[in-house]
């Protein structure tokens, strides 16, 4: 990247934006403590960078020859310039045509000459502005480990001599990716090591577009070199115009969509509070819908004293079951299998209460007007929309699947599934309560009778997930057992 990337992206470590002017007594604060706001990773980072950094000038600076020097001087004001007239890319990230002039350094130069010129093109676009010492050394250092890889690659490569060739051109382009290469994982080690980010997310987000930019400076800095070949000095003035002419084309056209980035970003979090506020909400109300049934349970379990803690009871166990049978956990197949156990009786309100509450036997008529409360039940909660699906449990509770139940007869797959496992569960849990007539079944004797009927009144696949899970449904109707017992002493 430029070296105004650079600077910008590694502001982020001291959790200031370069845009952002500070007081002198901010300055003078922040050198007087320098590194306080680095995590000792980023200081061992940085200081293995500037190492590395250090290393290259010492191994390549002594060969640098004063040959050429006016080009030299004129490559390296032309980079000061450059930095200087980076462009801001909606926020604090900039970008320069900086790497187009060192980088034509090190086409005519090699790697000597790109170690001297990095720093001084550094620390001139420095000139007059306030950064920390630590963050300037970051940047020449990484300023310099990149573009001496690429000038190394570029001067290796056959056909890259001191003369213009038709082979500059794949050799830039491979010496741009090298760049590239070199300089952004840097960076973005970097920014990860101070906030604690992934890599990866510090690259997608900042760094992945910087790409292109690469290779087109690559592509500059060879047209670059060639002009300073063929006309010398003049020539690299000549060539200012069109990196400038392209700096200001790109500007106008920064200008003109960064104020749509802004306001989509803008949209964008306040979407994004909105569906927050919406989670919350719907939370809040499932949370209302879950109270509301339990109350409606209860005043059900205080009009049939008989079957007091029934449908809670039925509805644990129901839960337990389909957890064997792939229903998703809080899928709305779960959601319609859990509040349909829990009101699967509430259909009797409709029933007389001398027949739900007949001590003897019922008559024929009264042992229809009993059935009647599957489709009092239906009726009542189809038209609700959150209990719809509920509802078609409440239908079907009392079916068969050897088709011998009501009210429509329906056997095997047609009976819904949430209907089948419920007809397990209500069983055991009506076999392992007291009722007035008789005393409550042992868990084992009820398990057998389970097993017994499989097939016929139930569903062989349910009542495997009945035996898998029945060590679980086995305690807590002994515990539930515990509790009546203990409620009535």
């Amino acid at each position: 990247a430029t070296m105004k990337v650079i600077e910008q992206a590694l502001s982020s470590l001291t959790g200031r934006s370069a845009a952002v002017a500070e007081t002198a007594a901010a300055a003078e604060e922040a050198v007087s403590s320098p590194m306080t706001t680095l995590n000792l990773a980023a200081r061992c980072y940085i200081a293995i960078i500037v190492l590395l950094a250090t290393a290259c000038i010492i191994v390549f600076a002594p060969e640098f020859t004063t040959k050429g020097w006016p080009g030299f001087i004129s490559l390296i004001v032309l980079g000061v310039v450059f930095e200087r007239f980076g462009i801001r890319i909606y926020g604090d990230t900039q970008i320069s045509a900086g790497a187009v002039a060192l980088f034509a350094i090190a086409v005519l130069k090699g790697a000597p000459a790109v170690v001297i010129a990095a720093p001084l093109v550094v620390l001139g676009a420095r000139s007059f502005t306030y950064s920390r010492w630590y963050q300037t050394l970051f940047d020449i250092s990484s300023y310099t480990l990149a573009t001496v890889s690429a000038a190394l690659v570029f001067q290796a490569l056959p056909g890259t001599s001191q003369h213009t060739s038709a082979w500059w051109i794949p050799a830039a382009l491979l010496a741009s990716s090298v760049n590239y290469a070199v300089n952004i994982p840097v960076l973005a080690e970097a920014v990860a090591l101070s906030s604690g980010e992934r890599v990866m997310d510090v690259w997608r987000e900042q760094h992945q577009w910087l790409f292109p930019y690469f290779i087109v400076f690559g592509l500059l800095s060879i047209a670059l070199a060639a002009a300073y070949q063929a006309l010398g000095v003049p020539g690299i003035m000549a060539f200012v115009a069109p990196p400038f002419m392209m700096r200001f084309a790109l500007q106008q056209y920064v200008s003109k969509t960064e104020q749509t980035v802004m306001e989509l970003k803008q949209k964008n979090a306040e979407l994004e509070n909105a569906n927050d506020s919406i989670l919350a909400m719907t939370r809040t109300l499932t949370e209302t819908y879950d109270g509301t049934l339990e109350a409606l349970v209860l005043a059900l379990d205080a009009r049939d004293h008989e079957t007091k803690g029934h449908s809670f009871r039925v509805a644990q166990y129901v839960m337990t079951m389909a957890a064997h049978l792939d229903v998703e956990e809080h899928s709305q197949e779960w959601i319609d299998m859990q509040r349909g156990a829990l009101l699967h009786d509430v259909g009797k309100i409709g029933v007389p209460d001398y027949i739900l509450h007949k001590p003897g036997p019922l008559t024929p008529e009264e042992w229809n007007d009993m059935k009647r409360h599957s489709r009092i039940g239906h009726e009542m909660l189809h038209d609700i929309s959150f209990l719809s699906g509920a509802a078609e449990i409440v239908h079907c509770h009392h079916e068969r699947f050897d088709g011998k139940g009501y009210p429509r007869g329906l056997n095997g797959s047609q009976v819904p599934l949430g209907a089948r496992v419920f007809a397990v569960a209500d069983a055991f849990d009506a076999m392992t309560s007291d009722r007035p007539y008789r005393k409550a079944l042992l868990p084992e004797m009820a398990r057998e009778e389970v097993i017994r009927h499989s097939g016929t009144q139930f569903d062989p696949q349910v009542v495997q997930a009945f035996l898998l899970v029945y060590d679980q449904i086995a305690r807590k109707a002994r515990a539930g057992r515990h509790e009546e017992h203990a409620r009535a002493a």
